[in-house]
């Protein structure tokens, strides 16, 4: 067999291939893609939604923890407060509190005052985004079926790539711009194919980190590749006994605040056992990224800084691992690509709906010359692959 012949045929089995994957997974990709482009711009559209969560610092005296704690026991006395989120002297501070066996919701307060301000405007919204986004909303099931698809994209991707390999490979131009004077199905196919390369990278970007949420065999492996162990799964939450108090953590984050000065954001579990340390993960305005934590032990009883984990000593393979989400976002690039990200994440139903409409073209076409040489055509026959011009 000649190699002209084999290419002929790997190029045959790879289209097949190419819109196989399409028809099977373009509709949760749309939906994944979709939402996953909301998702994107959540943090700003909730910065704009809630202008109370901006507290004025100016002669106020911000209250302890404690007291943070306290008030939100206080006006939601049947639930307790299991973490609690600081991100800055100017914002409101966030507390998550939860019945038993609820996963909970977080609540912002003012902490000049303790007035509880609720839940941010949009929040549920996105909430229901998210599920849609990782599970379509169908639990167990839906993750499965999402993770498929999302092995399917990085096949469309590497099949797409190869099927519109241009003949004159070393243009630029014959890569990355469309003949936009192409009629009919030409015309869709340019759209289709360029478009894609120029979002390829995203996609497989996305397609690669998402995967670690979706497998356990794939989070073992990254993770056996980085050195990093893969961590137990978390124990379920605690019952959320109301009525037990937590222990005070005034004096650990006293000595947080005078350990890390210039921190920006802080997080903690509110905790009713005093024989273990408070663990604080906090960031500064020079963090790498969402995901760079640094981490401050702090004895709870004489308040002295145990240990200190600075996100910049990890081992290269953890910081890879934390790395993980902001690649997945695109915010490992600071905004320009949360925003590159986001768009690329808008666009997948165009690819689902360019994809179906090019499979429906070309089943006409087929229709057409079979009715013309006397013949109907097989359901699915695909007598070569896609050779629109690139």
């Amino acid at each position: 067999m000649s190699i002209t012949v084999q290419r002929s045929l790997l190029k045959r089995v790879l289209f097949r291939l190419h819109w196989l994957a399409g028809l099977s997974a373009g509709l949760v990709l749309g939906v994944v893609g979709f939402t996953g482009g909301l998702l994107g711009m959540e943090e700003p559209t909730l910065d704009a939604l809630n202008p109370q969560l901006n507290v004025s610092a100016a002669n106020r005296v911000a209250l302890t923890p404690d007291r943070w704690i306290a008030a939100m026991r206080a006006a939601n006395p049947d639930k307790s407060v299991r973490n609690v989120s600081w991100n800055g002297d100017d914002q409101a501070v966030r507390l998550r509190v939860a019945g038993k066996g609820e996963r909970g919701s977080e609540l912002a307060m003012d902490p000049y005052d303790a007035t509880v301000l609720g839940s941010a405007r949009g929040a549920a919204f996105f909430a229901t985004v998210e599920q849609l986004h990782r599970t379509l909303a169908a639990g167990p099931v839906g993750k499965q079926i999402v993770g498929a698809s999302t092995a399917l994209l990085i096949l469309m991707v590497v099949t797409g790539v190869y099927l519109r390999w241009p003949r004159r490979r070393h243009s630029v131009a014959s890569w990355l711009k469309p003949n936009l004077q192409a009629k009919g199905r030409g015309f869709w196919w340019q759209l289709h194919a360029i478009a894609g390369t120029w979002l390829l990278v995203f996609y497989l970007s996305t397609a690669l980190t998402g995967l670690w949420w979706s497998y356990d065999f794939y989070r073992s492996a990254v993770n056996a590749m980085a050195g990093v162990p893969t961590p137990a799964r978390r124990a379920p939450p605690p019952s959320g006994d109301a009525k037990a108090a937590p222990v005070s953590v005034d004096g650990a984050w006293s000595a947080f605040r005078a350990a890390a000065p210039d921190a920006s954001r802080a997080t903690f579990a509110v905790t009713d056992k005093s024989d273990a340390p408070l663990e604080i993960r906090y960031q500064t305005a020079d963090s790498a990224h969402e995901r760079a934590w640094n981490t401050l032990k702090i004895d709870l009883a004489s308040g002295q800084v145990i240990s200190r984990e600075l996100y910049a000593d990890l081992p290269r393979g953890r910081r890879f691992v934390s790395a993980l989400f902001p690649v997945h976002t695109g915010s490992f690039l600071g905004v320009p690509g949360r925003v590159l990200v986001a768009v690329a994440s808008l666009l997948l139903p165009f690819f689902t709906i360019t994809g179906v409409w090019l499979w429906l073209l070309r089943r006409r076409n087929e229709a057409s010359r079979a009715h013309r040489a006397g013949a109907t055509p097989t359901t699915l026959a695909v007598p070569k692959a896609d050779t629109a011009p690139a």
